[in-house]
């Protein structure tokens, strides 16, 4: 059985190759996902979870994917893009997907990382 395929009316899909330690495939309703780092705090090493990638079913019906970006100086993650897609509405002239790109520049992402 394909767990990727479409007709099995899952809502999203994810799949991760780790390398050596292997991969991972499945499709699904719902899901979160964190990306996490190596850094340095202080003296010390820590993992800092810097991307974040929400998925879930919106009140309406719509799928929406959110990626959100973290840093330990910042007092609050930003999400820098909302994906949108509305697979119920069969036959529309409205294109499949919907991108919100708030991405913000370089310098202000410079001065909020305090680099």
């Amino acid at each position: 059985m394909d767990l990727m395929a479409a007709p099995d009316k899952r809502k999203f899909q994810v799949r991760c190759d780790a390398g050596s330690p292997g991969r991972f495939e499945v499709g699904t309703d719902t899901l979160s996902v964190r990306v996490g780092q190596r850094m340095r705090a202080g003296n010390q090493e820590e993992m800092w979870d810097s991307v974040q990638i929400l998925c879930k079913e919106q009140s309406d019906g719509s799928l929406t994917v959110e990626v959100i970006v973290c840093h330990p100086d910042w007092e609050e993650a930003k999400t820098v893009a909302a994906i949108h897609s509305r697979p119920q509405d069969d036959g529309t002239a409205t294109p499949g997907l919907k991108c919100d790109l708030r991405a913000s520049g370089p310098d202000e992402l410079r001065r909020a990382g305090g680099a």
